[in-house]
């Protein structure tokens, strides 16, 4: 029996070392691996960094081609309108449409404004000059009662005086 032990240890002492040496192989392939990643990862790194400075200038360019056509545009649509601004203004020049066209303008504010009940020039010179005609006749009555009670109120102030020197003496004697 001990010689049956015997080859049982050196099987498992083999597959021991058999085992030990695969772990390390796997080990060591991991580590390959590791090593093989830091550097394909730096390498697509790189390339993708090259690919961002691409795209970049590529979407600058755009930007920078796409600003100058609407500035184009831009430039087109001011010139067609001056144009017609230019060609408005000579017709509005014209002295008998400009008339006509005042006096419709005055005519429909006008009419807005009195919709809106707001008094007219003349309406309101009527009621200033109602306004002057009533405070001339009010203003002679409210001088009068002022001077009423100006005399009033010196009156009062000398009774008050005489009272305190007649009440100073007899707390002196």
């Amino acid at each position: 029996m001990s010689a049956k032990k015997k080859a049982t240890k050196k099987r498992v002492r083999k597959q021991e070392q058999e085992v030990s040496t695969y772990l390390e192989k796997v080990f060591l392939a991991g580590l390959g691996a590791l090593s093989d990643a830091q550097r394909l990862g730096t390498k697509a790194f790189d390339s993708l960094v090259k690919e961002g400075e691409k795209y970049r200038r590529q979407t600058s360019n755009n930007t920078e081609q796409f600003i100058d056509d609407v500035q184009g545009t831009l430039r087109g649509i001011a010139e067609k309108a001056q144009t017609r601004a230019s060609g408005l203004v000579e017709q509005v020049r014209d002295a008998s449409h400009l008339d006509r066209l005042e006096s419709v303008f005055d005519e429909r504010v006008s009419r807005a404004l009195s919709r809106l009940g707001v008094p007219t020039h003349a309406e309101i010179k009527a009621l200033n000059t109602k306004l002057d005609r009533i405070l001339k006749e009010v203003k002679p009555k409210t001088a009068a009662k002022k001077k009423v009670t100006k005399r009033k109120a010196t009156k009062t102030q000398a009774r008050k005086k005489t009272k305190k020197k007649a009440g100073t003496r007899s707390k002196a004697a």
